[in-house]
């Protein structure tokens, strides 16, 4: 069982402005903190062409980490691996191993925005066949390790991706209890009628511990505000950004309350062991947005102290 958080993506948001430098700084300054708090990951971001300078290479950033901690694991959830040459990136992958051990976490997902596509002079509609050929070549490679390459997604064939080649899957954050238990019995039984290893689950879930000074819904409300713009920009109906449908904004909205994980401590650790169950065997508990307030080591400590040890050991 493996705890970690995240994600990181450098952002100089409107909300909260501030100079790149200080944020790549602050980056590294925090995953020095999970460490000693004793959590197993530190998780980053991918994306690109948008005006707060998300993180456009986590395996540069996740090399500054791992520099600086010496047990930590470091992650991507995402590196959107088709829009990059493989080659170049099997390169990358290899020389962390070399430099810092088994201790990257590589995942890889598609990418959903034509901008970024655009911006790099690919098609998006190639990005599953440039995934499926990028995978073969890193596992050819011997970039991609078994058990620590995650593929991230929802549908099915990501799910099929992963496991026809006992890979690792990383889940996103909305999903529930069925909809969990449905990939992840895919997984095995794609992976078994392969005669393949089933790889990790992981999963992404939005983590908030309240200390009294604001209730779960005043948390979450934030929470939904921040997933609405993000969705709402970035997300398309039809040609049209999804602000143009607020129905399915509302629905998504509703989706990400429901599936946020935010209460006391004990509150919090009921539900992740409920997830535990299902058979999910890596967190990554999201407490870093630009929408998250400033505390956000409060609720990594109060995490450390008080909820992931029972997480990896309770009956």
């Amino acid at each position: 069982m493996r705890v970690g958080v995240g994600l990181w993506g450098m952002r100089s948001t409107v909300y909260s402005p501030a100079p790149w430098q200080t944020l790549y700084r602050q980056m590294v300054s925090d995953a020095k903190h999970a460490e000693h708090a004793g959590f197993d990951g530190f998780w980053l971001a991918e994306h690109h062409f948008w005006y707060d300078g998300w993180c456009p290479q986590p395996l540069v950033a996740a090399s500054a980490i791992l520099a600086e901690t010496t047990s930590l694991r470091v992650g991507t959830a995402m590196h959107l691996l088709p829009m990059h040459d493989p080659v170049e990136v099997a390169r990358e992958v290899d020389t962390l191993h070399h430099l810092h051990g088994e201790r990257l976490d590589f995942g890889v997902g598609l990418g959903y925005r034509d901008e970024e596509y655009d911006g790099v002079g690919i098609a998006r509609r190639e990005r599953g066949r440039r995934m499926s050929a990028h995978l073969d070549h890193l596992l050819a490679s011997g970039s991609a390790r078994v058990g620590s390459t995650y593929v991230g997604g929802v549908a099915e064939p990501a799910v099929r991706r992963a496991a026809g080649r006992g890979l690792s899957l990383l889940l996103p954050n909305t999903l529930s209890k069925n909809e969990v238990l449905h990939r992840i019995d895919l997984l095995g039984a794609e992976t078994g009628s392969r005669g393949l290893p089933r790889g990790r689950v992981a999963m992404l879930i939005d983590t908030w511990i309240t200390d009294g000074s604001e209730s779960s819904n005043t948390y979450i409300e934030r929470l939904v505000r921040h997933y609405r713009e993000y969705a709402g920009a970035w997300y398309k109906a039809g040609a049209s950004p999804m602000f143009a449908r607020p129905d399915l904004l509302d629905r998504q909205s509703a989706r990400t309350a429901e599936a946020a994980v935010v209460g006391s401590a004990a509150q919090v650790l009921e539900r992740l062991l409920a997830l535990r169950e299902l058979g999910i065997d890596t967190f990554v508990l999201q407490v870093r947005s630009d929408s998250a307030p400033s505390d956000y080591r409060r609720v990594m400590d109060a995490l450390a102290d008080q909820v992931i040890d029972a997480v990896r050991t309770r009956p």
